[in-house]
């Protein structure tokens, strides 16, 4: 008797490892499937991306050769110490926007107006 309970014991408990084990292979492949998924998007992007820096590099010296100088090219040289300027933009701080929105003309500060280039000539003469 007492050996089919401890038969019964040990298949429950082999049933609950198993369990358990099911659920955590499970979760370990949704884990290593995403993983694969970022990481190999993450290397098409950057093989696109330097397949795009050499086209506009090519781009940008035959453009010399024709003739622009680097001011006339500035605009399209590609600089990776800048952050994107199409990237999503960040909202400042409320603090700072209550700095913001203190201006002279709402602080209760008196100012002179500034006098305009006309303004001066007439003035002096």
């Amino acid at each position: 008797m007492e050996n089919q309970s401890l038969e019964t014991e040990f298949a429950a408990l082999d049933e609950q490892i198993r369990r358990e084990a099911e659920k955590k292979m499970h979760a370990i492949r949704v884990v290593a499937t995403a993983h694969k998924l970022l990481a190999d998007t993450r290397e098409e992007f950057a093989r696109a991306d330097a397949a795009n820096k050499k086209a506009l590099t090519d781009a940008i010296a035959e453009a010399r050769s024709a003739g622009f100088t680097d001011a006339d090219l500035k605009r399209w040289q590609a600089d990776d110490s800048k952050p994107s300027r199409r990237g999503p933009q960040r909202r400042p701080r409320k603090s700072a926007q209550k700095e913001q929105s203190v201006t002279p003309a709402n602080s209760g500060a008196v100012t002179a107006s500034p006098e305009s280039a006309e303004d001066k000539l007439a003035a002096s003469a």
